[in-house]
């Protein structure tokens, strides 16, 4: 029989190799929402698109038909009228959201030997970017984490991992001034880093890869995160110390989602891989289990989205979930053709309108006749569905 830490390396392995190959359908759809506007935007296979959240129509589709040669899974960033997001070959692409046209793309550098065969092996951009002033800072799937020019797109630092950073970077200017990057990788550690120049501040080991985005809590100053050691952490920044732990059933992918309560209370609800979610108490002491929930028969990777009195989760079994957040029994769900994988989003609903003001709650999948739905937050109906 296998030893569970070598069945924990070959589980690994997998999603190592699954996420390391381009072919359509075998990754998941980034999905983010221009807070500007009620628009959504979805990366998958060789397109990002833009969605009007209105009507589930596509505005425009980026890049044009003949210019395709790339496939894309990372979520798309916004800022400023512009989306930024990498592909399955290790470029960044910087676009304008006013019509979908290329501002410009940064390629790594690749050594050539002869014709299209080259000595340096493609990579691949997973996660979202982190973003200063003049600056675009993003991880590599294999190894890595580079800094662009938001201007020009040229390489302006690369600082060496040991792993893959699937985790979006964190750009977090402190009460001091003092700006700092932070990076979480799949070789187990944390780091802080200089964002001017790269060069690493200091680095701290928690014991288990870390596939998925952090959360940054300003008031108590810390970052929480999950790791493939089934645990939520909590890190001091301030003394680069592990200052909370607690252990759930299975691996942690996705982000948790902070909710801070009129009397201070501060609440973090997440997912594990195992389809359980909980909901625990920020304390003194560290971590309060206020409940926990065996909600899907699969894993549940991404972040929990707060609406009105509800938590509301996607699966890998082709569900979505809204939990209360007061004990987490199940208010609705909702079938799909895919896997939801990736974030899920909210839209406000429409104040004017005084026969119905639901939020929309929108949804992608892994399967392009269910790619991105929308469903109103207190019932769970459909809305509309954007077929690729």
């Amino acid at each position: 029989m296998l030893k569970p830490s070598i069945i924990g390396v070959l589980v690994l392995t997998a999603l190592l190799l699954a996420a390391c190959t381009g072919a359509a359908g075998d990754s998941w759809a980034g999905l983010a929402r221009d807070p500007e506007q009620s628009i959504v935007y979805v990366s998958w296979d060789q397109t990002v698109v833009a969605i009007d959240t209105t009507t589930g129509e596509d505005l425009w589709k980026y890049p044009e038909k003949d210019d395709r040669d790339a496939k894309f899974y990372a979520v798309p960033v916004i800022d400023n009228g512009t989306m930024y997001v990498g592909d399955y070959k290790g470029s960044l692409h910087s676009v304008n959201l006013e019509d979908g046209t290329r501002n410009w793309v940064y390629e790594p550098d690749r050594n050539t030997l002869v014709g299209p065969v080259s000595s340096t092996p493609s990579d691949r951009v997973i996660s979202g970017v982190a973003l200063n002033g003049d600056k675009v800072f993003f991880g590599l799937g294999s190894r890595n984490v580079v800094a662009v020019s938001r201007e020009t797109a040229e390489e302006v630092w690369t600082f060496e991992t040991n792993h893959g950073v699937w985790s979006t970077p964190l750009y977090i200017v402190g009460e001091d001034g003092q700006a700092i990057l932070y990076v979480a990788s799949l070789d187990h550690y944390l780091y802080a880093l200089d964002p001017e120049t790269g060069d690493q501040l200091w680095r701290k080991d928690l014991g288990g890869a870390i596939p998925g985005d952090m959360l940054y809590d300003p008031v108590l100053n810390r970052i929480y995160l999950g790791t493939f050691l089934s645990e939520l952490v909590a890190v001091d920044l301030a003394t680069q110390e592990i200052v909370a732990q607690f252990d759930t059933k299975g691996w942690l992918w996705g982000r948790p989602a902070l909710e801070v309560q009129e009397d201070g209370t501060r609440i973090l609800y997440f997912g594990d891989l195992e389809g359980y979610v909980y909901a625990v108490q920020i304390t003194e002491n560290g971590f309060e289990e206020l409940w926990r929930r065996d909600v899907a028969d699969k894993g549940i990777r991404s972040t929990p989205l707060l609406v009105g009195d509800m938590v509301i989760v996607g699966s890998q079994n082709k569900r979505v979930y809204a939990l209360s957040k007061t004990d987490g029994d199940e208010e609705w769900d909702a079938k799909l053709k895919g896997e939801v994988l990736a974030e899920l989003v909210s839209v406000p609903g429409n104040p004017e309108d005084e026969v119905d003001t639901s939020d929309l709650v929108i949804v992608s999948t892994t399967d392009g006749d269910d790619l991105v739905v929308a469903y109103k937050s207190v019932s769970g109906e459909r809305v509309w569905r954007y077929k690729d």
